[in-house]
């Protein structure tokens, strides 16, 4: 019995792909793909040993996978990325980031983690599918963890709406808006990659193993809690629209008010 461990990290918002496959000498073009795969003689010259069944996936959205490696030589690659003046945000690597065992036996089939009962031929794709689901688990990680802080600063501000005022200053509701219409232009790209990659549609196990995969990392039900509290976080910052605009059409009204009773006032000074 053998271990496949996948080890998960988002480290950027999104990685140049492109810039990166033609440091590696991958010349076809990436700008369509979601991740790119290195491994064998490409993963040799990084480490500067040789190594087998190790594999690394590079995906757009900016979460890398790597199989079967440990952790130095997960910081060797980090740091071969950095020489390809790739940004890396350790900061959010130490927080986003998954790990993943399956299990494969000695007469070739794989379970898809321990305990599964479900066994599969052990395929080249079987990895490919599972570092895309972890990645796309650590993404949606990212997103949940997010959307919950912006929500948290916005829920400041119900209590206060609804006693016809505003809690904190309009910098502060301002800072607050911005960041939210920020987080949810921002996820919207993230939140279509969660779906069935077209290369996993290609036979019928694959799309069994994906479908598997994603209901034990419960990808389906995350992303409708996700897009229920992005339905909140809509109806929050439309509410301060509207009641900043509320404001503003009070202060144009009092403003109007005021120029209407100075008339008589300048009429008799005059």
């Amino acid at each position: 019995m053998e271990r496949i461990i996948l080890n998960t990290y988002k480290v950027a918002t999104r990685l140049p792909l492109a810039r990166i496959a033609s440091f590696i000498n991958q010349g076809q073009d990436v700008s369509w793909k979601e991740f790119i795969k290195i491994n064998g003689a490409e993963v040799e010259k990084i480490l500067n040993y040789a190594s087998t069944n190790k594999v690394v996936y590079l995906y757009k959205y900016g979460c890398i996978t790597f199989l079967n490696f440990n952790q130095d030589e997960i910081s060797i690659f980090l740091d071969y990325l950095g020489t390809l003046f790739v940004d890396l945000d350790y900061r959010l690597l130490s927080k986003c980031n998954e790990t993943h065992e399956m299990i494969l036996s000695s007469d070739g089939y794989v379970n898809l983690w321990e305990d599964d009962e479900a066994k599969f031929d052990y395929q080249q794709y079987v990895d490919d599918i599972a570092a895309a689901v972890l990645a796309k688990s650590t993404e949606l990680y990212k997103i949940e963890t997010e959307l919950s802080e912006v929500l948290d600063e916005a829920g400041m501000f119900i209590s206060q709406l609804n006693k016809g005022c505003l809690w904190a200053s309009t910098k502060k509701v301002a800072s607050t808006l911005a960041k939210s219409i920020r987080f949810k232009y921002r996820s919207i790209e993230s939140v279509r990659l969660l779906g069935r990659p077209s290369e996993f549609k290609k036979t019928i196990e694959s799309r069994q193993i994906f479908d598997k995969l994603s209901e034990y990392f419960e990808l389906n039900e995350r992303y409708v809690v996700l897009s229920n509290q992005m339905d909140i976080l809509d109806s929050v910052t439309g509410a301060y629209l509207r009641f900043g605009s509320k404001q503003s059409e009070s202060r144009l009204l009092l403003f109007e008010i005021l120029l209407l009773a100075s008339f008589p006032l300048l009429h008799i000074l005059s």
